[in-house]
């Protein structure tokens, strides 16, 4: 199991229909509306340890919502800044799970409210497979 931190910021707004991301980037770029969080601390060493179906668990103020997403066999993921999470299949440099059971519309509106008050929230990964323990 991996975890990472996120900070909110004002612009999110978790409307993104297909995808989520998390990046390493201290503000939005444009429409931003798939971006669940910003300055991530995330280690693309450590989370491509990870392979086969993965389970993620978002964690802010008291609140928790999770999605599942398989990590695509034989790719590796080349951006250091940017974490996409999608439901589709659809494979690119950014991309670290396809598959996902949630884009960024689907998170819990609670978090999303809490992000935007650019509180931290911590992401938990670890492989279906596998207890948390």
């Amino acid at each position: 199991m991996f975890s990472f931190t996120v900070k909110g910021h004002p612009e999110i707004t978790g409307e993104h229909r297909s995808t989520l991301e998390f990046t390493k980037e201290d503000h939005i770029f444009g429409n931003g509306d798939c971006i669940l969080g910003i300055c991530s601390d995330h280690n693309i060493a450590d989370l491509t340890k990870l392979s086969g179906r993965l389970i993620f668990v978002m964690k802010i103020d008291g609140l928790e919502d999770s999605f599942e997403a398989t990590v695509p066999k034989n790719h590796k993921i080349t951006d250091e800044k940017e974490l996409v999470i999608r439901t589709s299949t659809f494979i690119s440099n950014r991309t670290y799970a396809v598959a996902s059971t949630k884009a960024s519309l689907d998170i819990d509106r609670g978090i999303i409210e809490a992000l935007k008050k650019g509180k931290s929230m911590e992401i938990l990964v670890y492989e279906k497979s596998k207890s948390m323990q």
